[in-house]
């Protein structure tokens, strides 16, 4: 952790209950309350480099009172570094304080209009210079933004921090690039930022791509670290706010947030095929279900998962419905549906000519439905093509499990079951003796007793 030093002299600040003064011969002339600690001080060394105690001085005149500095950012532990550097005490400042201080600095305004070689500008220059050059300093500087947010906004200093983090990510011969042992299935970055906000993640994620020197798999690998971070939590507050009471007004303030979290994400996904696991869109389609993310993510993700369908398997395929607890269904079918019928989309999209193992067999759609293919060609990348006929076959497989256990279940309507059955051409399935246990099953479970 790097530090800097300001100011000479010794501390000559002393305490006596909630009040803080300066051990001098000359009576103090002003004093200033800052979040319940009162500052009796002197008016030529603050005013001196503080315009903005200039200017309430000017306006209050000699009243004697106390000025008070009510949501002083920093509070009275950052007023009483900028007040003892006024004094040419000695200061440490560091990443634990850094951006406090820089805040609080910026509200007295102690810039280079008020004094040469002013606060402000001694934490800018500690910033760029040594700070944002080490990778767990700029990080624990990110992290401090989070309490000022509008402020370190206003003064640029989130920006800076976001660059500087993304530039160290982006250098793989940096210093940083040593920190983690390479082993680590993640990028050596991942876990770190893993702890940032919601925002401030996709501001360095966002930055880290434009950057253009990672790679998508890493970026995935990257996203699915802090996805395992903070989904689980996010499903589980949001299952909390539904049972506590008065839980309308908990569970809206919950989905709000958790909300936007699934959507940052999914807003982040590579555009490589490969770069995320099916099994992990899938994981986050079930938490955009539960976390009720807007159906532009819901459908960016369906799209996704189809392009993959084949490389998953039947229980990453169970998705809840959006209302678990009390509602129709256990399982989302029509999720489900959407997915297979985005894949059969896809396959129509490919430019796959009839009598192709693709298309052969394939069962007769709806008008409408012939039209959305139409329109949906247009829309596929021209790199799109159709799967291989194993891997359809396994898309059958798959879509057959699914039936076998969504059949157990006395609500799962007749007419979901058969569009999911029919979802696939005949050539995804060899052999129909999967659908026939699953169609029995049904039947079964089911079917209303006979008279």
């Amino acid at each position: 952790m790097k530090l800097m030093k300001l100011g000479s002299r010794p501390d000559i600040f002393f305490s006596s209950g909630p009040v803080r003064s300066v051990s001098t011969e000359v009576a103090t002339d002003m004093q200033i309350l800052v979040d319940g600690c009162l500052f009796r001080l002197h008016k030529f060394p603050l005013l001196s480099k503080c315009m903005w105690l200039q200017a309430l001085c000017v306006e209050s005149g000699d009243g004697g009172g106390a000025v008070e500095l009510p949501a002083f950012p920093g509070g009275a532990e950052a007023f009483e570094v900028c007040a003892k550097f006024c004094y040419g005490i000695t200061v440490t400042i560091g990443p634990h304080n850094v951006v406090a201080v820089r805040c609080a600095a910026a509200h007295l305004g102690m810039t280079e209009a008020a004094d040469r070689g002013n606060l402000a500008a001694k934490l800018d220059a500690f910033l760029s210079s040594c700070l944002l050059r080490h990778w767990k300093d700029a990080l624990a500087v990110l992290h401090s933004t989070r309490r000022y947010v509008a402020l370190c906004d206003e003064l640029g200093v989130t920006s800076r921090c976001v660059d500087a983090v993304a530039a160290l990510i982006a250098d793989a011969n940096g210093e940083a690039s040593a920190a983690v042992p390479a082993s680590s299935s993640p990028p050596w970055w991942a876990r770190d930022i893993s702890e940032l906000g919601v925002d401030l993640y996709w501001r360095v994620m966002v930055a880290v791509r434009a950057a253009g020197t990672v790679h998508g798999k890493a970026m995935g690998d990257a996203l699915k670290a802090y996805a395992r971070r903070w989904l689980p939590i996010a499903t589980k507050n949001q299952y909390a706010a539904e049972r506590t009471d008065g839980g309308a007004g908990n569970a809206e303030w919950a989905a709000k947030n958790h909300r936007l979290l699934v959507e940052k994400i999914v807003g982040l996904l590579p555009p490589e095929r490969n770069a995320v696991s099916c099994g992990f869109l899938l994981n986050l389609l079930k938490a955009a279900n539960v976390l009720g993310a807007s159906p532009a993510s819901k459908a960016e993700l369906t799209r996704r998962v189809a392009s993959q369908l084949e490389d998953t398997n039947v229980s990453d395929l169970l998705i809840p419905a959006a209302t678990p607890c009390g509602g129709e269904k256990p399982y989302d079918v029509d999720a489900v549906v959407a997915i297979l019928e985005e894949f059969a989309l896809r396959q129509a999209a490919a430019g796959s000519v009839d009598g192709s193992p693709v298309n052969a067999g394939r069962h007769r759609r709806s008008r409408s439905a012939e039209s959305a293919a139409e329109l949906e060609g247009a829309r596929r990348s021209t790199s799109t093509a159709a799967v291989s006929h194993g891997a359809m076959v396994r898309v059958g497989r798959l879509v057959d499990g699914f039936l076998a256990v969504v059949a157990k279940d006395v609500r799962t309507p007749l007419d979901k079951m058969i569009a999911v059955a029919e979802a696939v051409p005949d050539c995804a399935r060899p052999e129909h003796d999967d659908l026939y246990r699953a169609i029995d099953t049904y039947l079964r479970v089911c079917a209303p007793p006979y008279p």
